[in-house]
Order: C-alpha cells, then sequence, then structure tokens
C-alpha cells in the first residue's frame, strides 16, 4: 500500500495502561518498528510524550475506548503531536488475533497508510458544556425514573390520585401526596382545603381516589423517593444554570438555530454541544449527517445495489433530530412539513421524519458555515419554501 505518512503511533488504550507502537520510515524503505508500554498515570502518559518525541513521531493515533482516552489525549497533545482519534469499529483487526500489542501495531500500519479516519473532538469549550448537556439529560431520565417509582407505589396501593391530578409533584398534588406520606387525616375538609380552585375535579372524587391501602413502609418509600426528586430538581436548576453560562459566548448561533421550524430552546442547545459553531472537521453536510447517524449508506455486491441501514451516530443529536423532525411536520404549514408529506407518500412516515432530520442537519450546517439564518416566505399564492439567507 502507498504510505501517506512516514512516522506515525498507534496507541491502544485501557484503563490501566496504554501500548505504544510505532513505525518510523521513509516512504520507500522499510520502516522501523518500536514498541512499549506506560500505565495511565500522569507523569507515566508524560514519559510517553517524552518517548515518543524520542522516536520522532509526527502523528498518534488512537481509539475512541470509552473515556479512557481522554486524559491519553490532553497530555500528549500538549507535546504538539498532530492527534487522530478513531472508531474502534473501524480499525478492527483480523479475527484470531486479538492483544495489546498486535492491536497497537494495527493502528499503526493503518494510520501508515492512510487507512484511519478521523473522528470529530470539538473544543475543550464545547466539551465542558457537552458534558454538562449529557449530565442533565441523564439526570431528567433519572428524574422520571423515581417519579415513575412513585407511581407504581399509588398504583398498587389503590391510590388513584394520578387519575384525577395531572401533577402530584407540584402544587395541590405534592399538597395531597404529601397528607399521604406523613399519614395525616384524610376527609373532605382536609382535602379541600390543599385544592386550588383550578383543579377540574371535586374534593368528593379526589377523597375517595385517595381511599387505599397504604402501608407504613410504603409511606417511607415514597417519602425516600419525593425527596431524591426535590434534590434532583435543585440540581436540574444548577445544570441549567452553568449551560446558560456556558452558552452565552454563542449566544447568536443559539437564537439563530431555533429559527429553523422543530428546534426549541433544548434542540438548539443540544447542537451546538455536540456540534459546536464550526463545521470544518466535516467535509460537507452529508458528512455531517452521517456523523449524527442520519445518512443511510449504500451497500453493493454482485452489480446489486441496496441502501443499507443508518447507522448508530450520535446518539444524543440523532435523537434531538428525530424529535426537530417531528414538531415541523406538526407544523400548520411550511416548506419542511410539505416536504414531509412529499416523502412520506412513497416511503412511508417512519423514513420519512428521518430523511427530514437528515435535510434539518444539512440546514444547520449550512447555518452554522455561512452564518446565516432560516427563514421561510410565502411568494404569492406559491408554496412556502424554505430558504437560507446570510447573516
Amino acid at each position: 500500500m502507498e504510505v501517506i505518512i512516514e512516522r506515525v503511533a498507534g496507541i491502544d488504550v485501557h484503563q490501566k495502561s496504554i501500548t505504544v507502537s510505532t513505525l518510523i520510515g521513509a516512504a520507500d524503505k522499510k520502516p522501523k518498528r518500536k514498541l512499549n508500554t506506560f500505565e495511565t498515570t500522569t507523569d507515566a502518559l508524560k514519559a510517553c510524550g517524552r518517548w515518543l518525541e524520542h522516536q520522532e513521531a509526527d502523528v498518534v493515533i488512537m481509539e475512541s475506548t470509552g473515556q479512557y482516552w481522554r486524559p491519553v489525549w490532553k497530555i500528549l497533545e500538549t507535546f504538539g503531536f498532530k492527534m487522530i482519534l478513531c472508531d474502534p469499529r473501524m480499525i478492527k483487526t483480523m479475527p484470531g488475533r486479538k492483544t495489546d500489542r498486535l492491536d497497537a501495531e494495527w493502528i499503526a500500519e493503518l494510520g501508515r497508510c492512510g487507512l484511519v479516519s478521523p473522528s470529530y473532538v470539538p473544543t475543550a469549550e464545547i466539551t465542558e458544556l457537552r458534558e454538562t448537556t449529557r449530565t442533565r439529560k441523564a439526570m431528567g431520565h433519572d428524574v422520571t425514573a423515581y417519579r415513575n417509582r412513585v407511581h407504581n407505589i399509588l398504583q398498587r396501593s389503590n391510590i388513584k390520585l394520578t387519575s384525577f391530578v395531572s401533577d402530584i409533584f407540584h402544587g395541590s398534588g405534592l399538597k395531597l401526596v404529601n397528607m399521604l406520606i406523613n399519614g395525616e387525616k384524610i376527609d373532605l375538609d382536609s382535602v379541600a382545603a390543599n385544592m386550588h380552585g383550578g383543579m377540574k375535579h371535586c374534593p368528593e372524587q379526589i377523597l375517595r381516589a385517595m381511599d387505599g391501602e397504604l402501608t407504613a413502609n410504603d409511606r417511607k418509600l415514597i417519602g425516600i423517593n419525593m425527596n431524591h426528586l426535590a434534590y434532583l430538581d435543585q440540581a436540574l436548576a444548577k445544570l441549567d444554570e452553568l449551560i446558560e453560562e456556558q452558552r452565552k459566548p454563542l449566544w447568536d448561533l443559539y437564537l439563530r438555530l431555533q429559527t429553523i421550524p422543530g428546534i426549541s430552546e433544548r434542540i438548539a442547545t443540544t447542537i451546538i454541544a455536540e456540534v459546536g459553531a464550526d463545521v470544518t472537521a466535516f467535509e460537507n453536510g452529508h458528512a455531517l449527517a452521517s456523523w449524527v447517524g442520519l445518512a443511510p449508506g449504500n451497500y453493493q455486491s454482485g452489480g446489486y445495489t441496496r441502501n443499507a441501514r443508518i447507522t448508530h451516530g450520535n446518539k444524543y443529536l440523532k435523537t434531538a433530530m428525530i424529535t426537530a423532525a417531528l414538531g415541523a411536520k406538526a407544523r400548520k404549514e411550511g416548506g419542511l412539513k410539505d416536504f414531509f408529506y412529499r416523502l412520506s407518500s412513497r416511503m412511508g412516515k417512519m423514513k420519512a421524519i428521518v430523511a427530514l432530520a437528515h435535510k434539518m442537519i444539512r440546514i444547520v450546517y449550512v447555518m452554522i458555515r455561512e452564518g446565516s439564518t432560516y427563514e421561510e416566505y410565502k411568494d404569492q399564492n406559491r408554496q412556502i419554501q424554505p430558504v437560507i439567507v446570510s447573516g
């Protein structure tokens, strides 16, 4: 194979150690191979950087193995190497040849021949915003899990409060649940005293819904879950403040993204956190869509060609863009809605949603690259068409 990089190092990353293989030599000669192993402590990784300098390596390639690659990347980057992160699925070695040494050598060999596609690594500021938004999303899932536990306890105790009260975690609903937790006397007067005037159902109905068999143990369990929910609400509020602070330098982009139908404040924040304000790492909009996981590939064999499924991609951004597509197609009118229904008539609604999300992420790519704004206009009696206007 043609040699593209003459001085390359491949690193197989693990929790406790890294295995480093270097291939140094001119393109027309057999390269000199060196192998070494280092621990993943800070001092050991700095020693690895000095060793790579001594080997005169120019390019360092490693797999994105969990979170283990990040401290290795951060420390070796300070030595001035050209760092390349690659997807482990794209550089699998031959079956039956699985050792740390062989993995490192295989990465170096692929890198020397230019066969490693670099993964996108955002700036430090975008990385921090990404970590914050992902933490908030995970904590939001925790809130849902704890609320479901409370609902399950009430249902098994035959307390049908959720059938009459839309939200039992705030306002009057929370007051009624606290009556159950505290073992207070529940009668028509006490129920009415904890209900606000906007509730649809009368106190008699709420009283009958609260007539169940709640054991002392279940009261304690509900209390523990409700206390944890209160803590999570406070943590979410702090995360929202942190996200707002980290998002300030990109406020203009944040507002411009929301001009796209279906993209809410939360989705705009997710786009910025996952992609950032610089899309030069992606060759074009299709490359970004492929990285997100919204671009189906092609499969060709024996002259037969068919479309492959979409890839896993970036699950956070893919979920956000699918949600945005659902919002865009639900608008009263618009070019994106027309696009969805034009496709759904021939390929089905699910595929049309993915296609619409694909189109929207490509619009996002152009808006970030050009600094433009999305607008929709109606030209007399013509259909509304999406337009991108330079900012």
